[in-house]
């Protein structure tokens, strides 16, 4: 009985230091989304292939993971439209990742023109993307950075979520300090 108490004793104490070993190894690498996102590459609702790796040669991208049934959805794409037409001209690239199964793929059309959106839907039916960035959540957004780096992730919907998006893509690309001087030149007229 004593040797019994002592092997689990035993297998308790490798078993923590096991998990801290594993937490160690996570913090060593940094977070999940500072790896490069060069590798995605899936196929767009016209039947072409996207590339990140090409893209981001125009720019910094942003994704946005979505699903016909998904309610959040809904409100959150209008934003991300307003963005995309905010930030076309600064060379930004805003894509929406539908994450419908194939049985959903026949909504996806019907859906984008009911709520006349026009951003470029990229097709995810493995849900890949959403594994390769530990994304658990839809609706998700991304920023990439021309490095390839994840510089952004959020996942849900609240109404505002948009405003920090922009603030991050300002930073990125070097806007903050020049609507920071836009508005002071204002204050002083």
């Amino acid at each position: 009985m004593v040797k019994k108490g002592c092997m689990l004793r035993r297998f308790f104490a490798v078993r923590e230091v096991l998990c801290l070993v594993g937490i160690a190894v996570l913090f060593a690498r940094g977070p999940a989304w500072a790896e490069n996102a060069l590798q995605v590459a899936l196929p767009n609702l016209q039947g072409g292939i996207f590339s990140l790796e090409e893209e981001l040669k125009k720019g910094p991208v942003v994704f946005d993971l979505w699903a016909t049934w998904c309610k959040p959805c809904i409100k959150a794409l209008p934003k991300m439209q307003e963005v995309a037409d905010a930030y076309s001209e600064h060379g930004v690239g805003v894509f929406t990742i539908n994450v419908d199964g194939p049985r959903n793929q026949a909504k996806i059309r019907p859906f984008i023109k009911r709520h006349k959106l026009r951003l470029p839907v990229l097709l995810d039916k493995t849900n890949e993307v959403a594994k390769q960035f530990h994304l658990v959540a839809i609706p998700s957004t991304l920023v990439i950075a021309q490095d390839g780096k994840v510089v952004y992730r959020h996942q849900g919907y609240r109404p505002g979520d948009e405003e920090k998006l922009k603030e991050v893509l300002d930073e990125l690309l070097g806007l903050k300090k020049t609507r920071e001087s836009e508005a002071e030149g204002v204050d002083d007229a």
